[in-house]
């Protein structure tokens, strides 16, 4: 009789592996099938994340022009650039100003005479004012405090409003007292160690101090056609509305020019980058939707109707017109909707119509009595982008539709364990059985030829 069979197929030569992966190829077409329809989605996914990527640039560049304000753009300088710098922002208005600075803001300084490296201060309590705030710093040989450098660390260290420095001059070693912030408001007077000063009254200081190097702060004094400015800094923000003006050197009797005047150039960037950023979404829609016909085969997003809706929607906008406004058309400046669907700018147009004082290009973008074609595309984009949005909704019906397939496929490859198990049982017992069958041939063969040799030699 046959022995154990140990691998299937050696006791029948049946190649039982070789049928059951042609079988279990068969059996898996089902799951191969979702994987690739699985995969098909991670490519719209990946498609719609493009397309969400250039709407996003879209969005960011519509909304750089879509308020009067972040339109606007000007550029400042100062006829005599040594007399100071000047940059406006976008809540300025053009117009020309005279300048003269007859002051400029300084810190008040007080400045000790020289002394030895090994000075020391008798006991006593340093006290500064400061703007009304007093300030006391007790300072003694018990403490450790007394030499030039621990008074400068105290000091330092008392949030007084007043820095401390040393300096060496050859002659011995100074202590340089210096308000924190210029301007006449933040003046300090100082009182004990010998370190007296009143701004007020430099000429009646304490001994130590050096009359002659010391001095009161000073303010930032101007006028602007004429009008004196006066402040406690040498930056002013503050007098023309979204002008800073730095100031760097006086020039009493000689005025000099300060212009504020409309950056054509930084205007038609931003019109540019809104361009870009729209025609970038036009060319991705219709990369992302392409049919080939040589090919026969068709883009990720081809024939899909949230991305024709969208298409739709901001093509609609562009070639529409405002309501009201000295310009109502796009066209109306130089832009001009190609048969690709793209935006291109005639700049001479664009550059005549900006210098043109009864024309407001600002209104045709930005929000105002009408919202403005910037203004409405990116409310629109936003809404595209929004969580509640067209996107998100399509996003998140692949994903749900993406779960239903992987649990199909769970389901499926548990199946599939299942019937593999079965088949090599199946032809396992076959094996066995052809096996037994070719032992029982082979033995009554065997059997048969001995008796047909025994009856021949008889």
């Amino acid at each position: 009789m046959a022995g154990t069979i140990t691998s299937a197929g050696l006791g029948s030569g049946i190649d039982i592996e070789s049928l059951v992966t042609k079988l279990m190829s068969i059996e898996q077409q089902p799951i191969t099938k979702l994987q690739t329809k699985d995969k098909s989605f991670d490519t719209k996914l990946s498609a719609f994340g493009t397309l969400k990527s250039s709407l996003s640039s879209l969005q960011t560049a519509a909304e750089a022009i879509s308020s009067a304000a972040k339109f606007s753009a000007y550029q400042a300088s100062i006829a005599d650039s040594t007399i100071g710098t000047v940059s406006a922002g976008s809540s300025a208005s053009a117009g020309s100003y005279q300048l003269e600075v007859s002051s400029l803001a300084s810190s008040q300084k007080v400045v000790t005479t020289a002394q030895s490296s090994s000075y020391t201060f008798a006991d006593g309590t340093l006290s500064f004012d400061v703007g009304g705030k007093v300030t006391n710093i007790d300072i003694s040989a018990a403490k450790g405090n007394n030499t030039l450098a621990k008074v400068r660390d105290a000091i330092n260290a008392s949030g007084a409003g007043v820095s401390a420095s040393l300096l060496s001059d050859g002659n011995g070693t100074r202590l340089i007292l210096t308000a924190s912030q210029s301007g006449t408001d933040n003046g300090f007077t100082v009182s004990g160690l010998g370190l007296g000063f009143d701004p007020s009254d430099i000429a009646s200081s304490d001994s130590l101090v050096d009359q002659s190097t010391s001095k009161a702060a000073t303010n930032a004094v101007f006028t602007l056609d004429g009008v004196q400015v006066t402040r406690s800094s040498n930056v002013i923000s503050d007098a023309l509305d979204g002008v800073t003006l730095t100031l760097n050197k006086k020039n009493i009797g000689t005025p000099t020019t300060l212009n504020i005047t409309q950056d054509g150039t930084a205007i038609q960037k931003k019109v540019e980058d809104f361009i870009t950023a729209y025609n970038n979404v036009v060319n991705t829609i219709k990369t992302q939707t392409a049919w080939n016909n040589d090919t026969k085969t068709a883009a990720a997003l081809n024939g899909d109707a949230a991305v024709r809706g969208i298409q739709s929607q901001l093509r609609s906008i562009v070639s529409g017109s405002l309501s009201s406004g000295s310009l109502t058309r796009l066209s109306d400046i130089g832009i001009k909707i190609e048969t690709s669907g793209t935006l291109t700018l005639d700049s001479t147009k664009f550059k005549n119509v900006l210098a043109d004082p009864t024309k407001d290009i600002g209104s045709l973008f930005a929000e105002g009595t009408v919202s403005g074609f910037a203004d409405q595309i990116a409310d629109r984009v936003k809404d595209f982008l929004g969580t509640d949005g067209l996107l998100t909704s399509r996003t998140d019906g692949i994903k749900k539709t993406q779960l239903g397939i992987d649990k199909q496929i769970e389901t499926l490859e548990a199946r599939m364990t299942v019937i593999e198990a079965r088949y090599r049982k199946q032809f396992t017992a076959l094996d066995t059985a052809v096996a037994s069958w070719n032992s029982t041939g082979n033995y009554l063969s065997t059997q048969l030829s001995s008796l047909l040799t025994k009856y021949t030699n008889n």
